[in-house]
C-alpha cells in the first residue's frame, strides 16, 4: 500500500510541475548550490548566442549517501513564459540525443559535510541546440526519469534587433523618491514585424527576480523600424535597497558581516551579524552584486569540491512581529518564497531567525515581506531612488505560423554605474 501511495504522490508532484512555469530551483532536499553561468564567468546572466562559441555551465552539489548514483539530464524548450513549448518536438530544437549522463562529477575533499559536485556544459559532445528561446535542464537519477531533482534555466538568443534603454528616478509615480522607471526603444531594421502587439513579447526583470517581473508589455509608440516603450506605468519598479552582504571564505576568521564561527560536531556553524530594519533611514550605498552569490574558500585552490558547508544563522532585530511573513531572498534561495526561507519570530530575543546550510562563499540577500501575492522591500529594506539595480530586457518574437517563441534580443542596464 505504501508503494502505491508513493507512486501517487510522485505523479501528483509531476502533474503540478508540468503545469507550472519552470525556474532554476532544487526539487530535492539533497541538492544544494545550483549555479547557471555563461562561459563559466561569474555574474553573467545565462544567455548564450545561437551558433556561437558560448557555453552554458550548470553546477550543483548533492549531499546524499547516494551521491555516486549516476545522474542524467534532458533539455526542454520553453515558451516566453517558461512553459514547455507545445508546438515543437525534440528534433526541432536539439542536435544529438536527449537523456544523457552527467559525466563530470567529483567528491568533496577535506570537508565536514560530504557532497558530490556535478558540472554540466551545454553544448557538449552529446547535444547542441538548433533554435533560440528559453530552455530548461531537468536532472534526475539514472532509472528514475519521473523524479526530477532540480531544474536549471537558461536562454539562447539569435540577435535580430538592438535595444536602447534607460533607467530614471523621474517616474510617472514620483520624482527622486522610491521608484525607478525603465524606458527603451527596440530597433528592428530589416525585420518584417506585421503586428507588434501579438508577435512581440517583452519581459523586464529587476536583479533577476521573477516575482516582480514585468510582462505583456505593449509599445507606447510604433514607428517605422522602431517600437518605443516610454511613460509606461507597467515599467515602474519599487527601487528597493542595496543588497546586504556577508562572506564565509574561511573558518579561521570572521568574514564580512560575520559575528561568530564555531565548530559544533560534526560541522561548522556561523552567526551573521544581527540585521536591523533599514526602511525609514537614510540611504547608504554599498557595492553589492545584485543578489548573486559566489563560492569561495580562501584556504583552497578548488572551492568547487573543497569549500565546506556551514549552518548559517540569520537574525533580524524587531521589537514586535509583523503581520506579514518575512522571507530571506537572493539568488542562493533560487528566488523562491517557500517555508524553507521564511523567518520565524523569537519573542524572547525580539528577533526573527532563520538557519540555512550554505556553502562557503560570498552572498547577497534581502528581507522581503509578503503583501498579498507580491513580495516587497517596503517594510524592512525600504525603497530609495538612489539604489543601483540591474534591469534585464528580453524580447521574444513569434510571427504568424511559427510554432515557438524565439528570443531575438536581450539588453542589461544598470540604474547607475557601480
Amino acid at each position: 500500500m505504501m508503494k502505491y501511495k508513493l507512486i501517487a504522490a510522485l505523479l501528483f508532484v509531476c502533474n503540478i510541475l508540468s503545469a507550472q512555469a519552470y525556474r532554476t530551483q532544487t526539487l530535492s532536499d539533497e541538492i544544494y548550490t545550483i549555479q547557471v553561468n555563461l562561459n563559466e564567468i561569474w555574474g553573467q546572466n545565462p544567455v548564450a548566442r545561437l551558433n556561437s562559441d558560448d557555453n552554458i555551465n550548470i553546477s550543483f552539489d548533492r549531499l546524499s549517501d547516494n551521491s555516486f548514483n549516476r545522474l542524467r539530464y534532458r533539455i526542454i524548450h520553453c515558451d516566453a513564459y517558461w512553459l514547455k513549448s507545445k508546438g515543437i518536438s525534440e528534433i526541432d530544437y536539439l542536435n544529438g540525443f536527449n537523456d544523457n549522463p552527467i559525466d563530470d562529477y567529483a567528491p568533496s575533499v577535506n570537508t565536514t559535510v560530504e557532497y558530490t559536485h556535478f558540472n554540466l556544459d551545454i553544448p557538449n559532445r552529446d547535444v547542441s541546440l538548433k533554435i533560440s528561446g528559453n530552455y530548461v535542464v531537468e536532472v534526475y537519477e539514472d532509472g528514475e526519469p519521473g523524479i526530477v531533482l532540480l531544474t536549471a534555466c537558461f536562454s539562447v538568443v539569435d540577435p535580430a534587433i538592438s535595444i536602447a534603454a534607460t533607467v530614471s528616478s523621474n517616474t510617472d509615480i514620483d520624482f527622486n523618491k522610491s521608484h525607478q522607471q525603465v524606458s527603451f526603444t527596440i530597433h528592428h531594421q530589416g525585420m518584417d514585424i506585421r503586428d507588434p502587439f501579438t508577435e512581440i513579447m517583452v519581459f523586464v526583470q529587476q536583479n533577476n527576480r521573477l516575482d516582480n517581473e514585468k510582462r505583456k508589455l505593449k509599445p507606447t509608440y510604433i514607428n517605422p523600424n522602431k517600437l518605443i516603450y516610454e511613460h509606461n506605468r507597467d515599467l515602474i519598479f519599487p527601487a528597493g535597497n542595496e543588497y546586504r552582504r556577508f562572506e564565509t571564505s574561511s573558518y579561521r576568521y570572521n568574514g564580512m558581516n560575520v559575528a561568530h564561527i564555531r565548530y559544533v560536531r560534526p560541522g561548522y556553524e556561523m552567526d551573521i551579524e544581527t540585521d536591523k530594519v533599514r526602511a525609514g533611514r537614510s540611504y547608504s550605498y554599498d557595492q553589492d552584486q545584485n543578489g548573486r552569490f559566489f563560492i569561495r574558500n580562501n584556504d583552497s585552490e578548488y572551492p568547487e569540491t573543497e569549500a565546506d558547508y556551514f549552518i548559517t544563522n540569520f537574525a533580524l532585530a524587531m521589537d514586535d512581529p509583523l503581520l506579514e511573513s518575512i522571507y530571506i531572498n537572493g539568488n542562493f534561495t533560487d528566488n523562491t518564497f517557500t517555508d524553507k526561507y521564511k523567518m520565524k519570530y523569537d519573542s524572547n530575543e525580539k528577533v526573527y531567525r532563520l538557519s540555512l546550510l550554505l556553502k562557503q562563499g560570498m552572498y547577497n540577500y534581502l528581507y522581503l515581506t509578503k503583501d498579498g501575492s507580491n513580495f516587497v522591500t517596503t517594510n524592512i529594506e525600504g525603497n530609495y531612488f538612489e539604489t543601483e539595480n540591474e534591469y534585464s530586457i528580453y524580447v521574444y518574437y513569434r510571427p504568424t505560423g511559427q510554432r515557438y517563441d524565439s528570443l531575438i534580443g536581450v539588453q542589461n542596464i544598470q540604474s547607475r554605474a557601480k
